[in-house]
């Protein structure tokens, strides 16, 4: 060590950072010499360089250190480029290429230092596509591969560099390699597959070209083999390896269909390719959620399972089956969640119009009454908007189609609401065909949907002897609500009915009853501090005008009522209540406002917008969001604008 102590390492730091702009000179002087940038730029360039250097030497460097020195000399490229434009420079000198180069110094630098840090290789392959540089990002791909050979982008992304070549072979081996380290990976079969498929429709081209059949009838050669056969061999692997996985193999098995579609598309004969469509069918038939046996099949994820099913009747369909038999299996076997995606995919089949539209609705007709048609409560609700959908689509010359889904529309929605009397939705569907209105009084637990629980509610009046004021439906309608919805269609509705019944008066008795309301759900504060807010928001957004009119009476008199109002709605809402920032800001407007409305003196009664600007420092935890608006308000008022 040189000096003893820590100087050692500072002085070879210091060496090694002044090696490195010692390079930079040539390119620096090229840069003078061209006037792209002049003394004092270059100056700065150097600064910031050197800082760049230093910072990087560091023991505890981090990839971001590496990323913004990145970012630095980018842009410092892009300004050189557009100023060498702009001066005319053609011939190319050292400083055209030094950028570049230095680029891919810095990142070689940072993926040597980092090499478990697969966002680093990301971003190095993503800066070889960008500046063009493909010969360097293959080498970069291969490298990144030896770190990190589970992560199936780079063998993907490794495989289509060497297609794009032109290199097949080498495009296989990736994809053979990558597949030993993911052996279930969808994507890496998929990918394999599509390989195949446009490597036999090549086969298939040069075979059937007018030279090929020449040379094969000059030539007493035995027939060739089918140039399917590879991809059917892999298509059958691929699902073995997949077997115990449903999600994966619904995956692959989407990107398998697409590939065969790809394939039928293309002109030429069908030989083998026939043969690989009626593997892909039994394929789809077999892996079925609810027929698989297999533990692994018998909780399948439910996005898996409605790809699955979709895929078998969209194959089916395409073969040239019928609707109407495809309904007992997917009646009886398939998932409930795949039931009402099945009726969705009916009605829209029956609304285009198209051939199958006859058979389409019929099937409709058929799986509605089925037993499992009603079985679960969102099962007959999708069901019937279908029939519903249906029904609407049919035209005037298929009035037989349209009479039997209204009829199984009735059928199907008795027979839901006699098996979940307490769903909100049917008993709405249910009322639409009766003189009785839908009691809320008579649902149990908390299930309904805003939109539901508005119309009931509006629909409610004061048919039930037990419900005897609005108020208590109000209250009703937000317990019977679903957890994790907003019930602020409620309130709307609520206080709608309430403007168009009696107009501002109705409406400020609507407002307080709201608050009344929401004191009862002491039990539910999230719904509480939401009703309270659905509540202010109306009065501010009604109430201007009458304010104005007001103070110009009574100064200050509902001015101080609505600050009441902003006082109750932040004690309700929590700190970390990403709402509560806004309602600060909300708060002072509204003062400044007032105090506006009010010829620009401070009303009586209301708290300077300072004092609610330092309470709301003290209150919000997170002051980014908040700052902005503030700090913006705070200028207008020492500006005049109140």
């Amino acid at each position: 060590r040189r000096g003893g102590g820590f100087a050692g390492p500072i002085v070879i730091m210091a060496e090694h950072v002044e090696k490195v702009m010692n390079d930079m000179v040539p390119e620096l002087d090229d840069l003078r010499r061209k006037r792209i940038f002049n003394d004092e730029e270059l100056r700065q360039v150097v600064k910031r360089r050197r800082d760049f250097e230093y910072l990087l030497q560091k023991t505890e460097s981090k990839p971001q250190d590496y990323l913004s020195y990145i970012r630095y000399e980018v842009a410092l490229e892009c300004l050189r480029s557009r100023r060498s434009k702009a001066l005319h420079w053609r011939k190319r000198t050292i400083s055209d290429f030094a950028g570049l180069r230095r680029l891919h110094i810095i990142f070689e630098r940072g993926v040597r230092k980092f090499k478990g840090d697969i966002r680093m290789w990301y971003q190095y392959v993503d800066f070889c596509l960008r500046s063009g540089s493909t010969k360097v990002m293959s080498r970069v791909l291969l490298r990144a591969l030896k770190f990190h050979p589970r992560e199936v982008h780079l063998w993907l992304l490794a495989a289509d560099r060497e297609l794009k070549c032109g290199h097949i072979k080498a495009a296989r081996a990736l994809l053979v390699r990558g597949l030993r380290f993911a052996p279930k990976s969808p994507k890496l079969w998929g990918e394999f597959l599509r390989l195949e498929v446009r490597v036999a429709c090549h086969l298939r081209d040069v075979r059937d070209s007018p030279h090929a059949a020449l040379d094969a009838s000059s030539q007493n050669s035995a027939p060739a083999e089918s140039p399917w056969a590879p991809a059917r061999l892999l298509f059958r692997q691929a699902l073995s390896r997949m077997a115990s996985n449903p999600s994966a193999c619904a995956a692959f098995l989407a990107q398998a269909r697409s590939c065969l579609q790809e394939a039928q598309s293309e002109p030429g004969p069908a030989d083998g390719l026939n043969e690989w469509a009626e593997e892909m069918r039994s394929a789809l038939t077999k892996h079925r959620p609810g027929l698989v046996e297999g533990v692994a099949w018998l909780d399948v994820p439910t996005d898996a399972a409605a790809d699955l099913w979709e895929l078998w009747w969209t194959c089916e369909v395409g073969s040239g089956s019928a609707w109407p038999p495809l309904v007992d299996d997917v009646a009886n076997f398939a998932p409930a969640t795949v039931l009402g995606q099945f009726a969705s995919v009916l009605a829209d089949c029956a609304a285009k119009g198209s051939d199958r539209s006859d058979t389409a609705g019929e099937a409709l007709v058929k799986f509605a009454a089925a037993s499992r048609a009603s079985a679960v409560a969102e099962t007959a609700v999708s069901i019937l908007k279908a029939l519903q959908t249906c029904a609407q689509a049919s035209s005037n010359e298929r009035k037989d189609g349209k009479e039997a889904a209204e009829k199984a529309y009735q059928m199907l929605a008795q027979r839901a609401v006699k098996e979940h009397p307490q769903n909100g939705r049917l008993a709405l569907i249910s009322s639409e065909h009766s003189s009785s209105s839908p009691s809320l009084l008579k649902l149990g637990g908390r299930s309904l949907e805003p939109d539901d629980a508005s119309a009931m509610m509006l629909l409610q009046g004061d048919s039930d002897a037990g419900c005897t004021t609005r108020q208590h439906v109000l209250e009703v309608a937000l317990r019977s609500l679903a957890p994790g919805h907003d019930p602020h269609p409620i309130v709307s509705a609520y206080l709608s009915q309430a403007l168009a019944r009696g107009g501002t008066s109705a409406f400020q008795q609507a407002c307080q009853e709201s608050r009344q309301v929401a004191a009862k759900l002491w039990d539910f504060p999230r719904c509480r501090a939401q009703l309270l807010a659905s509540a202010l928001d109306a009065e501010l957004r009604c109430c201007s005008m009458s304010m104005i009119s007001t103070l110009a009476s009574k100064p200050g008199l509902q001015a101080t009522a609505l600050s009441e109002h902003f006082e109750e709605l932040l004690r309700s809402l929590k700190d970390e209540d990403p709402a509560k920032p806004e309602w600060w800001i909300r708060y002072m407007n509204f003062v400044q406002s007032a105090s506006s409305w009010n010829g620009g003196v401070v009303v009586n009664g209301l708290p300077t917008i300072m004092d609610l600007h330092w309470r709301a420092m003290r209150s919000v935890p997170d002051q980014a969001v908040y700052s902005e608006q503030a700090q913006r308000l705070l200028q207008q008022q020492s500006g005049g604008a109140c």
